[in-house]
């Protein structure tokens, strides 16, 4: 069954031109004694990195200024086996390639900030997306968020 559903949301995901794909660790140092990391926190972290994306892209205005409104992502918060939360997540900018050297300040920014930061181009769309929902659909392991301007594409 789980197979099937992360078959389905990787299908789902596909028609976007993802240009980066994140893997988002945080800091031991943050967590609670039972190894679990804050919902909330973990949360407002990467919305603050989609903000630093989307204010260096398009500047400091860019949900007037813009009529895409900014970045699409659809992310992925995964378990580890202790109970750390981490993410997985695919970008992808409407008006163009994102530059490489804003990829690396924002993998800078995040490790400076919250924990480790892996970014990587996408050398395959379909092995990204499956590997991203790999276990969508277990409620006590993974669950999926998308950007809210995100739309289907056809």
């Amino acid at each position: 069954m789980r197979t099937r559903l992360s078959e389905a949301y990787a299908e789902f995901l596909a028609p976007y031109p993802w240009q980066i794909f994140l893997t988002l660790t945080f800091d031991r140092k943050r967590v609670r004694p039972n190894f679990s990391v804050l919902p909330q926190w973990t949360d407002k972290a990467f919305r603050r990195l989609i903000l630093f994306f989307n204010e260096r892209l398009y500047g400091p205005r860019y949900l007037r200024k813009t009529k895409h409104k900014g970045l699409v992502w659809a992310r992925v918060s995964e378990a580890h086996c202790d109970g750390v939360l981490h993410f997985h997540a695919v970008l992808f900018s409407p008006s163009g390639p994102m530059p490489e050297d804003l990829i690396r300040a924002a993998e800078d920014w995040w490790s400076g900030h919250c924990g480790m930061a892996r970014f990587e181009i996408p050398r395959s769309n379909k092995d990204v997306l499956r590997y991203l929902t790999k276990r969508v659909g277990d409620p006590e392991r993974a669950e999926l968020d998308l950007s809210w301007n995100f739309r289907k594409r056809e």
